[in-house]
């Protein structure tokens, strides 16, 4: 597994609190920040004259490895009633000015029941790629969108972020007990 700290919208340092329908930070794909031009040389389309427009479509990866949004309970969460978590990953193209333009939903959990969510629980959904219309920008920025049914949560906070190679337990990425190493 491979983190990086740009990819993250909420890292296990500083996990959110979710307690209400919000949305996560951005991620800026050039890591500039929304609203500010990213540093490059040359940054004109030689042919146009025009910026270049800078994006990413994740969910494509490298033909070998994919990233996966990994979701990951920091504290657990509690509610007065039935709450649910829905996580929605959304991609937007640099509307011209740095900042978002129109966003796309690129995945949505089924909702997660509160009971489910406990602390050191883990979630990763493949991210699926980007199905751009001919002539479309890529996404430049990326954000997440936590929808509370049935709450508000009273308590819980999460950790979110884009990884690379997810670990797969089944597999035996986990060393079992009992084990040795010399």
């Amino acid at each position: 597994m491979f983190t990086d700290s740009s990819l993250w919208f909420s890292s296990y340092d500083t996990p959110v609190a979710i307690t209400t329908t919000a949305d996560s930070s951005l991620i800026d794909v050039t890591g500039a920040g929304s609203g500010n031009a990213p540093a490059m040389k040359g940054g004109v389309n030689s042919t146009t004259g025009a910026a270049l427009v800078i994006g990413v479509d994740y969910g494509a990866g490298d033909g070998k490895a994919q990233l996966s949004l990994n979701l990951t309970v920091g504290t657990t969460f509690t509610a007065a009633g039935a709450a649910t978590l829905t996580v929605t990953l959304l991609a937007a193209p640099d509307n011209g000015s740095n900042a978002p333009g129109s966003y796309t939903t690129l995945l949505s959990t089924a909702a997660i029941p509160v009971a489910s969510l406990v602390a050191g629980a883990v979630f990763n959904f493949p991210i699926p790629p980007i199905q751009l219309a001919t002539g479309e920008a890529l996404p430049r920025f990326y954000k997440l969108t936590y929808t509370v049914a049935t709450g508000p949560m009273t308590a819980g906070k999460i950790s979110a972020g884009l990884q690379l190679n997810q670990p797969n337990i089944v597999e035996g990425s986990q060393v079992p007990g009992n084990f040795v190493s010399y």
